[in-house]
């Protein structure tokens, strides 16, 4: 019955997600606003909103390790998994805009991030810094959005359409994020308790794996088009996204704590592969496959790790 509730959570979130930003870009649209602002807010939210709602559920179920090792597994993913399958396809270009704000950014929120839960607790405060760090971030990117080329490749088809219609399909995906979400979380802790695995690693590996699912998609297919900044700055939003947003929201509802494994090895791993990542794309100005090949050999020592205890 448990896994019939997380692949059912599973759908519904992705779904779910999808309906909602449709629905809400073409409102959006209908009523003047840029499809690029759409692009770089509502669009870029929306494959973050699985991320969103897993993590909220488990902080309302009081499963904090899911809501916290969603978002870290979901990050480790990003940049392991998918730029790791996405350079094997074909190496990514980086373009210098990547290293002059991006990227600096995503390494100073991932510190803040870290130094927050050191004491063992994510709370409202250090939520609220987040935030605020998030919505800086996000209203520069929107005041300059002409040097983001390509923004606006992922809405060109939302179109203005008829307003009852988007209206019920935003609801729609509303409602299929909340039960998805609702289901995914009962499903995760239904199947770590009838496997006697703990609830951050099925946070860490199957809730990460199942709410990456849309940036490896993403990022597949934009390599696949030779669209590589829209490969790498999906990765890069995803996480910033993960991070601050998500992670920012949640501690001012309510209080995370924070799992030691986390806060000594997850949260280092993740600051590592991060740098890692950066030094690769400015060295080269680009993910070759080898490095590619790297990244998911990384991964693959990652999940074993949490398996088998191997560092």
């Amino acid at each position: 019955m448990y896994i019939v509730y997380f692949l059912t959570g599973f759908v519904l979130l992705y779904y779910g997600a999808n309906f909602l930003v449709n629905g809400s870009s073409s409102i959006a649209v209908s009523f003047g606003v840029k499809k690029i602002v759409v692009g770089l807010t509502l669009v870029a939210l929306g494959t973050s909103m699985p991320e969103f709602v897993v993590s909220l559920f488990g902080a309302i179920e009081k499963v904090d390790n899911i809501s916290v090792g969603n978002i870290v597994g979901s990050n480790l993913a990003n940049v392991l998994l998918v730029l790791g399958i996405s350079s094997v396809i074909r190496p990514i270009k980086a373009k210098r805009r990547i290293f002059i704000l991006d990227f600096p950014v995503l390494l100073v929120i991932t510190a803040i991030f870290i130094i927050f839960c050191y004491n063992g607790r994510l709370v409202f405060y250090e939520g609220a810094i987040l935030l605020i760090l998030f919505i800086i971030y996000m209203s520069f990117i929107i005041a300059n959005r002409k040097v983001r080329k390509g923004g606006n490749v992922e809405i060109k088809n939302i179109e203005r359409g008829n307003i009852v219609k988007n209206l019920a399909l935003s609801f729609l995906g509303l409602g299929g994020l909340v039960i998805g979400g609702n289901l995914t979380v009962r499903g995760a802790v239904g199947l770590a308790r009838a496997f006697g695995i703990s609830e951050l690693i099925i946070g860490l590996t199957i809730v990460a794996l199942g709410t990456s699912l849309p940036e490896l998609f993403t990022s597949v297919i934009a390599v696949v088009k030779k669209e590589d900044d829209i490969s790498i700055g999906n990765i890069i939003g995803s996480n910033l996204f993960n991070t601050a947003f998500v992670l920012g929201i949640i501690p001012m509802i309510y209080s995370l704590k924070i799992d030691t494994s986390v806060i000594k090895f997850e949260n280092p791993f993740m600051m590592v592969v991060t740098i890692l990542l950066f030094v690769f794309l400015f060295i080269g100005k680009k993910l070759s496959r080898i490095e590619g090949v790297f990244l998911l050999i990384l991964y693959v020592i990652f999940i074993l790790n949490l398996g088998f205890g191997l560092i």
